[in-house]
């Protein structure tokens, strides 16, 4: 997803790079030469929700101003052969999934690792790795795309930095430093506004926008295994073009006031206590509930709390050689599990604080045209629960947004762009493939062609557990089939029969249809889950390519590949 020229794009703070103060950092130089000049430097960014793009168009302008061409690419749109036309490149990669780089700039990652790739040794480069560290595949895409080019003869600017998803002061280092090394003179960052507070920081990352809770209902039937609910968002400031269907809604989240007490209780610590974050003091409580993760384990929480509980027990998990245990630790507890588990002694409140991570945005697929519903934004999401050492546990967003945001209730939002998941043209054909919560952004594709004159043929695949309990939007499914707005409409539900059916087998059924689609023109959309679904399906079509096209495996494998770089191959996936 990248970040569109909307009236709700965050604030690009970071454009205002290199106009504060010189400063001290860590990161080492890998230069032989003290420098580089060059005429022009290429910045290209791999991004799934459009961190890697705001810090790499902020570089580009940085770059700029002080005297020097950019060129800022998006991975999914580049060409490796852009790497011969520049002395310098600068990459700012995320890493998805497990370990994965973003899907849409797969193809390039791929290009630079194959074993025909061109020699790269005029080259300098540095990259910026953005990540999760609670994934044990921590900022792997970043990683590989470092060696990748080492292996191709390039040379390395600096050290690769790997940030955690709090990334802003690492990556502003790492910007000041390697301008340093292009301009040959001494690093800075902008001055920094971190001293205006938590709530300042936030609005000046996102341009938020306030959003009122006009309408907020279950979609699924009694005896369903999971409540998912239909959220319908008032937002007055709402302009034509302020999102299009394929877009995302971010959602600023609070912490449960249930978890953040029994988070105080483990610590024995003090609600009232005062604490500064980003140069504002408040209490302890309201810090924990609105600005700090106190759910995720990290590796920076694993150690300090090691540090503070003097447990030799986690000391040994921590420095032992057992990578899996480690990382088991962090998916198996939340942070309150671990302070039970090795209680600490006397703990200053802020050195708890320095200990977390900032509480982030929640991203939801917008389920809405506004062609359809001008000034509102609809969100389909499924409740988080589980047990977890013998507790009940909801996750941060979806137990605010489904238990205690009820109609009326205030949410700051903002749009994120995505703009690898766009209809095409209105005469072409679509083919939609979802599960689940991943029927979103297919009723808002839905409203926007029924909103347009001689749309093409549309043909949703959907799948969820139950049909008299879980098919979503089914009535307003059928109406769309009724009046011709969706062509084709096939279900999977995986629990009604003995033998388990997925999106993937109707797919499988219906090859020779899905392949004359595709001799038509049609776009491929895949949305819902990345672990599972999204590769299933990603299997299916190359199957379906055999059966239905008489490709070999290799060859229906290159032909999706080419319909991805068409742009004809879609994924929006979680």
């Amino acid at each position: 997803m990248t970040f569109s020229e909307s009236a709700f794009e965050p604030a690009r703070n970071q454009d205002e790079v290199l106009a504060g103060a010189v400063i001290t950092h860590s990161i080492k130089p890998m230069g032989d030469d003290g420098g580089l000049i060059t005429q022009c430097v290429t910045v290209l960014f791999a991004t799934e929700t459009g961190a890697s793009e705001e810090v790499a168009r902020a570089l580009g302008k940085a770059i700029e101003e002080n005297g020097l061409a950019s060129r800022v690419l998006d991975m999914a749109d580049a060409d490796i052969s852009e790497l011969m036309e520049t002395e310098a490149a600068l990459f700012v990669a995320s890493t998805t999934g497990d370990g994965d780089a973003p899907y849409a700039a797969e193809g390039f990652f791929a290009a630079l690792g194959s074993d025909d790739a061109m020699s790269l040794d005029h080259l300098r480069y540095a990259v910026l790795a953005l990540g999760d560290s609670t994934y044990e595949q921590f900022c792997a895409a970043g990683r590989r795309l470092d060696e990748a080019l080492a292996a191709r003869g390039a040379r390395r600017l600096l050290d690769r930095v790997d940030c955690d998803i709090d990334y802003e002061e690492p990556a502003a280092e790492w910007r000041a430093a390697v301008l340093g090394m292009i301009m040959r003179k001494p690093a800075v960052v902008p001055a920094s506004s971190g001293g205006n507070g938590p709530a300042a920081a936030r609005r000046e990352r996102y341009r938020l926008t306030e959003g009122v809770v006009v309408e907020s209902r279950v979609l699924t039937g009694e005896g369903s295994t999971k409540a998912t609910l239909h959220l319908a968002l008032g937002l007055p400031d709402l302009i034509a073009g302020a999102y299009e269907p394929g877009d995302a809604l971010g959602v600023i989240v609070e912490n449960d006031p249930v978890v953040v007490a029994a988070v105080l209780d483990a610590g024995r610590l003090a609600a009232e206590a005062v604490v500064t974050l980003k140069g504002e003091s408040l209490p302890l409580g309201d810090a924990l509930r609105l600005y700090l993760d106190i759910t995720a384990v990290t590796p920076r929480f694993l150690d300090a709390w090691a540090a503070a509980s003097c447990n030799q027990a986690l000391y040994d998990l921590l420095m032992g050689a057992d990578s899996r245990a480690r990382a088991a630790m962090m998916r198996d507890h939340h942070i309150v599990d671990v302070m039970r588990r090795y209680p600490a002694g006397t703990l200053e409140a802020q050195a708890f604080v320095d200990m977390l991570r900032s509480l982030q945005p929640r991203l939801y697929s917008i389920a809405s045209s506004l062609k359809a519903v001008p000034g509102q934004v609809h969100l389909t999401i499924a409740p988080v629960a589980y047990t977890l050492w013998g507790e009940e546990r909801r996750g941060v967003a979806t137990g605010q947004l489904c238990e205690r945001t009820p109609v009326g209730a205030r949410v700051q939002v903002y749009v994120h762009s995505n703009a690898h998941f766009r209809l095409p043209a209105r005469e072409l054909p679509v083919i939609m493939i979802g599960a689940g919560t991943g029927v979103a952004p297919y009723r808002a594709f839905l409203q926007e062609r029924a909103a347009q004159e001689g749309a093409g043929p549309a043909w949703l695949i959907f799948g969820e557990r139950n049909r008299s309990t879980d098919f979503l939007y089914e009535e307003e499914l059928s109406a769309f089939q009724q009046s011709g707005v969706l062509t084709r409409l096939d279900t999977a539900f995986s629990r009604d029969g003995k033998a388990k059916v997925y999106v993937q087998h109707r797919l499988l059924e219906q090859a020779d249809e899905l392949c004359r689609w595709i001799t038509e023109g049609a776009h491929i959309f895949v949305c819902g889950d990345a672990a599972n679904m999204a590769p299933d399906v990603h299997r299916a079509l190359i199957s379906a390519f055999q059966n239905g096209m008489g490709l070999s495996g290799p060859a229906a494998e290159a032909f999706l590949g080419t319909l991805q770089s068409e742009g004809r191959y879609q994924r929006d996936v979680y």
